[in-house]
């Protein structure tokens, strides 16, 4: 007996497409800056690149610490087409003598400063006193203030604000920590810091962790030496969750090379940064950029719908005054007629059984048969956003892989048309003019980087 199953409405899954192998690179370089040797803890705010250096830029006064080496002071130069352009001036005219400062963190919102700092020997054969984070509000004047973070007794470094300026992480080796140093983070409530609290065991191992920094995306960068891939000092990213932190993954094999790599910044739309290297011999900052990857051509986003419209095609040979169909389905439900309509739970495997009733007994007369019915989830990156967008405002878009079963995303790459391209599993995007604009997805199998995966939504921007 022919028996047909006719589907009202249905999912769509997408294809598993395979690109040629041409995983997304990232092209690496050292940076030359004329007359600075050592450069480490790249910054970039406003198309400028600050960085510390230990450079003699003084004849007159020279300032070195207890071991006779010269003191790292912050530098700051102007960046065209991303890469450093004229001269490297002193950041604080005034406050970087005779303090030893490694590292800047800049607060996005109110732009004050966050240097990492100590204060050199008082005597000959004295050690200088420990690093603590100092807040700068002039730049001129740099008049500094002690951050106060509750760190008494310990050293305290690498200050990094989160976009909306209202969490510092920043590492320290105070006690009680998993290692050498570790990462903590502080929330500012009622205008001042939180107690620090440690981001945990999926990030502090028992060696060092430093040098956090927050990228708009969510993502958190850090150094370690101390977990099970590390070489010396790689770099690492992981995100919060709410007062937890995802297990980190280690950054590109490029930047991460045999010597320390760590001071990550890292560009808005992910597509160039710098870090802080020795891997040829001698503290240096680099520039990386990394290419953004091509994706097979990108179906529509399905949305998931498992609501069907069941049918028996051979009911014409049947007398509907004598006979009546009852239709049993594996998630429990029943119901009657030739052709009924029903919504099961979701993906899975089913069983939908058709049984004929003698209409007057109302007894079981045989069962037609079994139907095994298998329904899947849309194979596609899902795209969320804001439920209406308007001209000028920024929207929010995010990304997971929940339908991709056969293989682990390794990131999300945004395609908004227009030459603007984003990573990230959350970006933010904002369209200037009403209108409909499609969105492209993608991502690239951990397992394989030649398998990828695109998926496109139309957005409907207003005015404002």
């Amino acid at each position: 007996m022919k028996r047909t199953l006719i589907i009202a409405t249905t999912a769509a899954a997408l294809w598993c497409a395979h690109a040629p192998a041409d995983a997304q690179s990232i092209n690496i370089r050292p940076i030359e800056i004329a007359g600075f040797g050592n450069a480490i803890n790249p910054m970039v705010c406003d198309s400028v690149l600050y960085f510390a250096s230990n450079r003699k830029s003084n004849v007159a006064v020279t300032y070195t610490d207890h071991d006779g080496q010269l003191l790292y002071r912050l530098y700051r130069i102007p960046l065209h087409h991303k890469r450093p352009r004229g001269r490297a001036r002193l950041l604080l005219e005034h406050g970087n003598t005779p303090a030893n400062q490694i590292a800047l963190g800049i607060n996005p919102q109110s732009k004050e400063l966050l240097v990492t700092q100590n204060e050199p020997a008082a005597g000959r054969g004295e050690e200088p006193s420990g690093y603590s984070i100092y807040r700068y509000g002039d730049t001129r004047t740099a008049q500094a203030k002690n951050l106060a973070l509750q760190t008494i007794g310990s050293n305290a470094a690498y200050a990094a604000f989160s976009p909306d300026g209202r969490t510092l992480y920043f590492a320290s080796d105070m006690a009680g920590g998993a290692g050498s140093t570790d990462l903590y983070y502080c929330d500012l409530k009622n205008g001042q810091w939180t107690k620090p609290r440690s981001m945990g065991s999926n990030i502090n191992t028992d060696k060092a962790e430093i040098a956090p920094f927050v990228h708009p995306s969510g993502k958190i960068f850090f150094s370690s030496n101390g977990r099970s891939d590390s070489r010396r000092l790689d770099i690492y990213y992981t995100y919060r969750e709410g007062d937890t932190f995802a297990e980190p993954r280690r950054f590109d094999p490029i930047v991460n090379s045999v010597g320390d790599d760590y001071g990550i910044f890292f560009s808005d739309n992910e597509e160039w940064g710098y870090i802080t290297s020795n891997r040829y011999g001698t503290e240096q900052l680099f520039f990386f950029k990394q290419e953004f990857p091509r994706f097979p051509e990108a179906e529509e986003m399905q949305t998931e719908n498992y609501c069907f419209t069941f049918f028996e095609e051979t009911a014409a040979n049947y007398d509907t005054t004598q006979f009546q169909f009852r239709w049993r389905f594996s998630d429990g439900a029943e119901l009657m007629g030739l052709e009924v309509d029903h919504c099961l739970p979701g993906a899975g495997q089913y069983i939908v059984t058709l049984d004929v009733l003698d209409k007057v007994s109302n007894e079981d007369l045989y069962t037609i048969a079994d139907y095994p019915i298998a329904i899947e989830k849309p194979r596609q990156v899902n795209i969320t956003t804001n439920a209406r967008a308007t001209a000028g405002t920024d929207i929010i878009f995010s990304a997971n892989g929940d339908n991709i079963t056969d293989f682990t995303p390794s990131d999300y790459y945004w395609d908004f048309g227009a030459g603007n391209k984003f990573k990230g599993k959350s970006v933010s995007f904002r369209f200037e003019k009403a209108g409909t604009y499609k969105v492209k997805c993608g991502t690239i199998a951990v397992e394989d980087p030649t398998i990828r995966l695109c998926t496109w939504v139309e957005i409907e921007v207003t005015e404002n």
